[in-house]
């Protein structure tokens, strides 16, 4: 009995030390692609930081991440992209009290309409606008992330997971490119999720123009930060994003970085 439970605490400590070393790889792998992608040392601070940060925002959440994952499968879906970073959204959205406010959204890509519909279940008084040609993006097309299949019937998903939601929800077919050079509304945005185009000069583009469009005090989200589709490195969302955020320097605060990174706009010091 003695030699069984000895076996088993050195399989746990195994186990741990093993856990352990993989995740340190992890973060060694992710600072090192923060830095080659043109990331500053505040980037890479951010993301320490919040690796410390992260763990307990996952476990304070996980009831409410759960409590959606039940309502989400009533949606007809394909893939999940998004429900990991329930847990980092809500911590947003409480700490910045938007839960309940009469607010104005924009989802730059929105898919088969998962990130939407948690956006318009969780702001009840939220009207949203979704910019998107649900045509997928290279990495769709090429069949990496996508078949025909699934390709053919994008917008028929979105339209059916999103119907409740009609009153509250703006719909732009199109590129997001189209979408600011057609639309030239002096409409202002409290919360901006960028999930379009993936190739870095698309996502400069967004970036920028949705910064334009966000309220001082408003909350932008990128998402795929760490996502490297390219071979390329520079050509994935990370170097677009590391550039902008040092174009826009004490304009932003880094307020979450996961395998996002979400800024709060604030007023410029220079």
């Amino acid at each position: 009995m003695e030699n069984q439970k000895t076996s088993l605490e050195m399989f746990v400590r195994h186990i741990t030390l093993f856990t352990t070393y993989k995740k340190i790889r992890l973060h060694y792998k992710r600072i090192k692609y923060i830095l080659i992608t043109y990331g500053s040392l505040a980037v890479v601070f951010a993301y320490i930081v919040n690796v410390w940060k992260n763990v307990g925002i996952e476990k304070h959440y996980l009831k409410d991440k759960r409590d959606y994952l039940s309502k989400m499968q009533t949606l007809n879906l394909s893939k999940d992209w998004f429900t990991g970073s329930i847990p980092f959204w809500l911590s947003v959205i409480d700490e910045f009290d938007f839960q309940n406010k009469n607010i104005n959204i924009l989802e730059i890509g929105s898919w088969e309409g998962l990130s939407s519909h948690f956006i318009l279940s969780t702001f009840p008084n939220a009207h949203l606008t979704c910019v998107d040609t649900w045509e997928g993006a290279d990495e769709h097309r090429d069949g990496t992330d996508a078949t025909t299949e699934i390709l053919t019937d994008i917008e028929n998903k979105f339209n059916s997971n999103l119907s409740q939601f009609e009153s509250r929800l703006t719909k732009f077919k199109g590129t997001s490119y189209s979408f600011f050079e057609n639309n030239p509304t002096k409409s202002i945005y409290d919360f901006i999720y960028v999930d379009g185009s993936h190739h870095c000069d698309d996502v400069m583009i967004d970036a920028v123009k949705c910064f334009e469009k966000l309220k001082v005090g408003g909350v932008m989200i990128f998402d795929d930060y760490f996502w490297q589709h390219y071979k390329n490195a520079i050509e994935n969302p990370a170097a677009a994003i590391n550039l902008f955020l040092r174009m826009k320097k004490g304009a932003y605060k880094i307020i979450r970085m996961y395998y996002q990174l979400i800024i709060i706009k604030e007023e410029s010091r220079y």
